[in-house]
C-alpha cells in the first residue's frame, strides 16, 4: 500500500474509531477537528461539482436547500406535496455525480456518470418504488422529495455528506458507492398518499 492509499483511508478510519470510542478523550478533539475539516472540504468540493454540472448542462432554474441539495424542476405537477411521513411512489435513476479519486483506484464502485440504482430494476409492473419520505432513505433524497409534489419530475443533486458520506456504501467486500461521492437522481413522483 502506498502513502496515498494509506492517507485515503484516514477519514474513514478516524470516523470508525470515533464511533467505536476507540481513542482516548485526549485525542477526541483532534478526531473531531479532522472530521470537521474533511466535511468542510467536501462541502466546497461537492458544491463546486454541482454548480459546474448545472452550468455545463444549462440549468438556470433550480432551488438550493439550506443543506446544499439542489432541485432542478423538469416537469411541474399539481398533486399533493411529498411532505415528511407521506408515502410516495416514484420512478428514479440514480447516478454518481462525482467520486473521491483516492478510492476509485479500487475499481469496485461506479464512476461519475454511471447509474448505481434504478427503480425499473426492482421488477415491479410500474418500474417504480414506494418510500416513506424521511424514513430509510439517503438524507438528501428525502430532503429533495419534500420540495416535490405528485406529478413533478426533478433532478436532485445531492452532496456527499447527505448521501453516503465519507464511508461510502459497501456491498459484500466492494464499494457500491465510493466514499465522498455526490449523487444525481432523476425522480418522478407518481403518487403521494398518507
Amino acid at each position: 500500500m502506498n502513502v496515498r492509499q494509506l492517507f485515503s483511508f484516514l477519514p474513514v478510519l478516524l470516523l470508525a474509531l470515533t464511533a467505536a470510542g476507540g481513542l482516548s478523550s485526549c485525542g477526541d478533539n483532534a478526531i473531531t477537528r479532522a472530521t470537521r475539516e474533511h466535511q468542510d472540504q467536501y462541502a466546497v468540493i461537492d458544491d463546486d461539482t454541482i454548480q459546474s454540472y448545472l452550468k455545463k448542462n444549462n440549468y438556470t432554474t433550480y432551488t438550493r436547500t439550506d443543506d446544499g441539495v439542489y432541485i432542478v424542476p423538469l416537469v411541474k405537477g399539481s398533486g399533493l406535496a411529498a411532505t415528511t411521513g407521506k408515502q410516495v411512489r416514484v420512478k428514479y435513476v440514480g447516478r454518481v455525480l462525482s467520486a473521491n479519486p483516492d478510492y476509485t483506484y479500487l475499481g469496485s464502485g461506479p464512476l461519475p456518470g454511471n447509474v448505481f440504482d434504478n427503480s425499473t430494476e426492482n421488477h415491479t409492473a410500474c418500474g417504480c418504488a414506494v418510500f416513506t419520505v424521511g424514513t430509510g432513505l439517503v438524507a438528501g433524497f428525502s430532503e429533495g422529495l419534500t420540495y416535490m409534489r405528485q406529478g413533478d419530475r426533478s433532478l436532485l443533486l445531492i452532496p456527499s455528506r447527505l448521501a453516503y458520506g465519507p464511508t461510502g456504501s459497501v456491498s459484500g467486500s466492494a464499494y457500491s458507492i465510493y466514499p465522498d461521492s455526490s449523487l444525481l437522481f432523476d425522480v418522478e413522483v407518481l403518487e403521494v398518499s398518507n
